[in-house]
């Protein structure tokens, strides 16, 4: 865990609602039952095009997004959610199995954010949700 990123003990009880979007349904169920002990109340899309109509339909206070997918890739999603419901770039995090395979922009984007390597284990992804928080909380005391 990096410094100046809390432990799990002082994350929120209740954190609100997260979007997994992934192509993959074992990665899906994972990402939701870690996000569920969590606390998170959790919903899974298959795709892009099926996360941007989630999305569109309410808030979410965390996303998170493979970057390889059919239809809309992870960053094409994000650029659109980005759109669709302003401020909802500052809650994704995204997760791959092949960053070195990324152009330039979509290199450009997904670096500033946290990112979860697959094979993702439970670790990786609490402390990827830490981490997004972290980088949120100090942002809004700046």
């Amino acid at each position: 865990m990096s410094p100046g990123t809390p432990g799990l003990s002082m994350f929120p009880r209740n954190p609100g609602k997260a979007l997994i979007v992934d192509d993959e349904e074992n990665i899906r169920g994972l990402y939701a039952e870690v996000l569920e002990a969590m606390g998170f109340q959790v919903e899974t899309a298959p795709d892009g095009l099926k996360g941007l109509e989630r999305i569109q339909a309410g808030p979410y206070n965390l996303v998170i997004s493979d970057i390889r997918m059919p239809g809309l890739t992870g960053v094409e999603f994000y650029l659109k959610a980005a759109q669709a419901r302003p401020g909802s770039e500052q809650r994704f995090i995204f997760t791959t199995g092949l960053i070195d395979s990324l152009n330039a922009h979509e290199y450009m984007i997904v670096t500033e954010k946290p990112c979860i390597v697959k094979p993702a284990k439970v670790e990786n992804i609490q402390q990827a949700v830490l981490e997004l928080y972290a980088r949120r909380d100090s942002g809004s005391r700046s």
